[in-house]
């Protein structure tokens, strides 16, 4: 899962079907077979899956390229519980690795990890 902002994630996310300069460690790379996005405020949610096609390396960098293998498609909205409601995860700010079923049972950020 990836935190987005509303330009980069329509234009890249939606726009180019993948999502790039992420830092993946190597022992998770053959297990990523989706990636789903977090738009960050005002939205603070998890709105979006895509199959992943390939993980490629991304310029000159230690970073990867996502491309998905078909357009990302809606879910949720699964939102941030804020902390004052006793919310226990905090906004996603950097990448953060769950599993398939575990989003998709998802009602809200807390039930993902």
């Amino acid at each position: 899962m990836v935190p987005a902002r509303e330009d980069g994630f329509k234009e890249v996310f939606l726009g180019e079907n993948r999502w790039y300069s992420i830092r993946i460690h190597g022992s998770m790379r053959p297990q990523i077979k989706y990636i789903a996005v977090y738009q960050v405020a005002p939205i603070s949610a998890i709105t979006h899956i895509a199959p992943v096609k390939s993980i490629d390396p991304w310029k000159d960098t230690n970073k990867f390229v996502v491309n998905f293998s078909e357009p990302a498609r809606e879910i949720g909205p699964i939102p941030l519980v804020p902390k004052e409601s006793n919310g226990r995860v905090k906004a996603l700010q950097n990448l953060r690795y769950t599993s398939k079923q575990r989003l998709e049972n998802a009602k809200m950020l807390d039930d993902v990890w």
